[in-house]
C-alpha cells in the first residue's frame, strides 16, 4: 500500500498545567481529554460531553486522513484506555496501539470509509514540539520497525487542545478583507489545498492564522484588556505577535494553465509571511528610553520583488510553463508589507516532508513554534541550502539528508528545479563538497562561512580556527551554494467571523470563550441541523444560549445563561449560572450563584455558595456557604 501524500499528527504529550485543577500532572488527567465540547463526535453518540481529541479525530476523518497519529506522554496512563473505549483496536505493543475508525450515520451503517489512529509513546527526551516531531520521524526506531512518518508524506501538524469548529459559522462578512471559509468547507482541508498552490517543491510550511482583532464603534482597535471586560477573545501578552504577511499570494499549482481558474473567492489565497516576531521581543525596553522599533530585513522584500518577476521563480507563471509568450496571471510587480498584530496563530501547521530533515539537521531545536518556525522564515529566500546553514555540510550524516532533500525537490520539479538550468547543479555541490572534504584533511577548515551566513553559524573569528597547523597554506574559503531552492512559508488568514471558532483553549478563559463560541453559533442554525450535531436528548434553549445534555436533574426556579451543562448533573433549587461550564456528573447545590467559572467531572458545590471567575478540579468539594474573594481561584479535591 503506498504512503499517503498527507498524514495528521496530534501533539498531545502536555499536561496544560495553565488549566489547572481541572488538568494535573501525570498520571493525572491531560487537556486533551477534558470533557468541555457540547458538540457530539459521533451520529449515535448519547453520552456526556465531548473532548477536545475526539473533535479533533471526528475532524482529521472528515478531511479524508488514511493515518493519524496521536503523540502521548510517555508517563500518559489515561488516553490509550480512553481511546481502546471508543475505536476498534488492531494491534497494540508496549509504546503504540493501531485503533480503526469507522464513522457511522444514522442508521448504523458505514458512511465515510475508515481511517487508521496511531497512538505513540514519545520518549522522556521530547521536550518540546520540534523534538517529538523528529522521534516520530527517525529513519530507524527499533528493528522490525516501520517509521511513523513516512519519508514521502508531508504532515498536518494540530496541537490537542484547538478548538476547530469553523463550519459552524453561518456566513463571512462580504466587507471582511481576511479569506473567506466556506460553510461545508473543511478547515484542514482549505490549509492543505493552500500548502498545494504553492507546490510540494517551494512549500515548506503553511500555517493557520485567524483574525482576533475587534474595534469600539469609533473603529478604534480595542486593547486585550478592553476584549476581555467585553466577553471577547482575548490574549495573554506572551501569545501576541507582529506578523508580516507580503501581498504575493499563492500561484497557481505547478504543471499547466488548468490551475488558473482556482477560485481565490474559496480560498482567499494564502500569503507569504516574511515576519514573525513576539511583541515582548520587540518592546522589550533594553533600558536606554528609546523608542520601540521593529526591523524588517530589505533583502526580505527585495528578494520577495526580484523572485516573484522572475522567469524562473515557481511563483511566477512564466516559470511554471517555461515561457515568456504565457499567458499572465494576477501578480503584484512590487509587493508590499501587511504588519498586523490582530492576528492569532494557532499553530496549526502543513509541513513538507523536507521539512523532517531539517529537523534532523538541527537537532538543538525543541520547539517547532518558537525555534524551527522563525529559522524557516528568514531563510527562505536563501532556498532550503540556507535553512540547512553550512554547518550540515560538516557533518555527514546531515550532508546526506540535504544531498537526498535536493534530489527529491529536483525530481518533483521534473529534473528542472528551480531555475533554467539544473545541469551540473550537484556537481557543483559534490566539488564543494571534495573541496570540504580535503580541507578538513590537511587541517585547513577554518573560515568555511559566507557573508550571509546568520550568527549561528558564523565563526567567531575571521582567522583561521584552533584547528588549523600554523603551517598551513592559505586556502580559499569556498563559497556556500547560492539559493536553488527557494521555497515559501505561507499563512492561510481566517475571517473574523470564522475566526471566533478556532482557538486553543489552553487557559480557562479561552475555554469558556471558546465553548460559549460554539454553543451560540450552534443555537443559530436551524433545528434539524443543531440536532445533529449534539447527543440525543440534549435540551437546547436558545432563549439564554444554554445547552443542557440528557439526564439532567433542573430543580425548581433555576436560571443558566449561555452555559454548558454536561449529563447527569444536579442543579439545586434557585440555583443561578452565568457563563458556566459544569462537566459531567457535577452537583450544584441551592442558591448557588455562579458566573465564569468551570466545574470539573464529578464536583460538588455546596448550598449557598458565590463563585465568580474560578476553577473547581473534578471531584472537589466546596463547602457550603463559600464565596470568592479573588479572581482565578481554585478548588482541587
Amino acid at each position: 500500500m503506498p504512503d499517503p501524500e498527507y498524514i495528521a499528527i496530534i501533539l498531545a504529550a502536555t499536561q496544560g498545567s495553565r488549566l489547572f485543577p481541572l488538568t494535573s500532572e501525570y498520571p493525572g488527567l491531560p487537556k486533551h481529554l477534558l470533557p468541555c465540547s457540547p458538540l457530539t463526535f459521533s451520529a449515535n453518540d448519547t453520552s456526556g460531553l465531548s473532548t477536545p481529541l475526539q473533535r479533533l479525530l471526528l475532524k482529521t476523518h472528515e478531511a479524508g486522513f488514511q493515518r493519524t497519529i496521536v503523540a502521548i506522554h510517555g508517563e500518559d496512563t489515561l488516553t490509550i484506555p480512553y481511546l481502546k473505549n471508543l475505536y476498534v483496536v488492531k494491534s497494540e505493543s508496549s509504546d503504540t496501539i493501531d485503533l480503526e475508525y469507522r464513522q457511522h450515520d444514522n442508521n448504523n451503517t458505514s458512511s465515510s470509509g475508515v481511517s487508521v489512529i496511531r497512538v505513540v509513546r514519545l520518549p522522556d527526551d521530547c521536550h518540546g514540539s520540534a523534538d517529538a516531531l523528529r522521534f516520530l520521524s527517525t529513519d530507524v526506531i527499533e528493528e522490525g520497525k516501520e517509521r511513523y512518518i513516512p519519508k514521502t508524506s508531508h504532515a498536518v501538524v494540530i496541537p490537542s487542545d484547538l478548538i476547530l469548529e469553523g463550519n459552524l459559522s453561518p456566513g463571512d462578512n462580504p466587507n471582511d478583507n481576511a479569506s473567506s471559509q466556506p460553510k461545508d468547507e473543511c478547515i484542514i482541508s482549505t490549509l492543505v489545498n493552500q500548502h498545494k498552490q504553492w507546490s510540494a517543491s517551494s512549500s515548506g510550511v503553511t500555517m493557520l492564522l485567524t483574525d482576533v482583532g475587534c474595534e469600539d464603534k469609533d473603529g478604534i482597535p480595542l486593547k486585550e484588556s478592553s476584549k476581555a471586560k467585553m466577553g471577547k477573545f482575548s490574549r495573554d501578552e506572551e501569545d501576541m505577535e507582529y506578523i508580516g504577511l507580503s501581498s504575493e499570494v499563492a500561484p497557481p499549482l505547478m504543471g499547466g494553465l488548468h490551475a488558473i481558474t482556482t477560485t481565490a473567492s474559496n480560498y482567499g489565497g494564502s500569503r507569504r509571511v516574511v515576519l514573525k516576531r513576539s511583541k515582548i521581543e520587540v518592546e522589550e525596553d533594553d533600558g536606554t528610553g528609546s523608542t520601540t522599533k521593529l526591523i524588517v530585513d530589505k533583502s526580505r522584500l527585495h528578494d520577495t520583488a526580484a523572485r516573484r518577476n522572475s522567469p524562473y521563480y515557481p511563483g511566477s507563471l512564466s516559470g511554471m510553463l517555461n515561457t515568456a509568450t504565457a499567458p499572465t496571471a494576477s501578480r503584484d510587480a512590487s509587493p508590499s508589507l501587511s504588519l498586523r498584530t490582530d492576528l492569532h496563530d494557532v499553530h496549526l501547521y502543513v509541513i513538507s516532508n523536507w521539512v523532517f530533515d531539517l529537523l534532523h539537521a538541527r537537532p538543538n531545536m525543541a520547539s517547532f513554534q518558537k525555534e524551527v518556525l522563525p529559522l524557516l522564515i528568514s531563510r527562505q529566500f536563501r532556498g532550503v541550502e540556507g535553512a540547512f546553514g553550512p554547518t550540515s555540510w560538516k557533518n555527514e550524516d546531515h550532508r546526506e539528508r540535504l544531498k537526498r532533500v535536493l534530489r527529491g525537490l529536483d525530481d518533483e520539479t521534473g529534473g528542472a528545479g528551480n531555475g533554467s538550468n539544473n545541469s551540473g547543479r550537484h556537481d557543483k555541490i559534490s566539488s564543494l563538497l571534495q573541496m570540504y572534504a580535503s580541507a578538513k584533511a590537511s587541517g585547513g577548515l577554518g573560515g568555511f562561512y559566507t557573508g550571509d551566513n546568520e550568527e549561528n553559524d558564523r565563526p567567531t573569528t575571521d582567522k583561521w580556527d584552533g584547528t588549523t597547523p600554523k603551517s598551513a597554506s592559505t586556502l580559499a574559503s569556498p563559497s556556500f551554494p547560492s539559493t536553488l531552492h527557494p521555497y515559501t512559508v505561507s499563512a492561510h488568514v481566517l475571517s473574523r467571523e470564522t475566526s471566533t471558532l478556532i482557538l486553543r483553549a489552553c487557559t480557562i478563559p479561552t475555554l469558556l470563550y471558546g465553548c460559549g463560541e460554539i454553543t451560540t453559533k450552534a443555537l443559530k442554525l436551524d433545528n434539524a441541523t443543531v440536532t445533529k450535531l449534539v447527543p440525543k436528548g440534549t435540551q437546547l434553549n436558545t432563549k439564554f444560549n444554554t445547552i443542557l445534555f440528557p439526564n439532567c436533574n433542573v430543580g425548581e426556579k433555576v436560571q443558566t445563561k449561555s452555559c454548558t451543562i454536561g449529563s447527569n448533573v444536579t442543579l439545586g433549587d434557585r440555583s443561578k449560572l452565568n457563563n458556566v461550564i459544569v462537566m459531567d456528573g457535577a452537583v450544584i447545590g441551592e442558591n448557588v450563584v455562579m458566573q465564569n467559572s468551570v466545574v470539573g467531572t464529578g464536583a460538588k458545590i455546596g448550598d449557598n455558595c458565590n463563585l465568580k471567575d474560578c476553577m473547581v478540579g473534578s471531584n472537589a468539594v466546596v463547602a457550603t456557604g463559600t464565596k470568592t474573594t479573588e479572581k482565578g481561584e481554585a478548588f482541587h479535591s
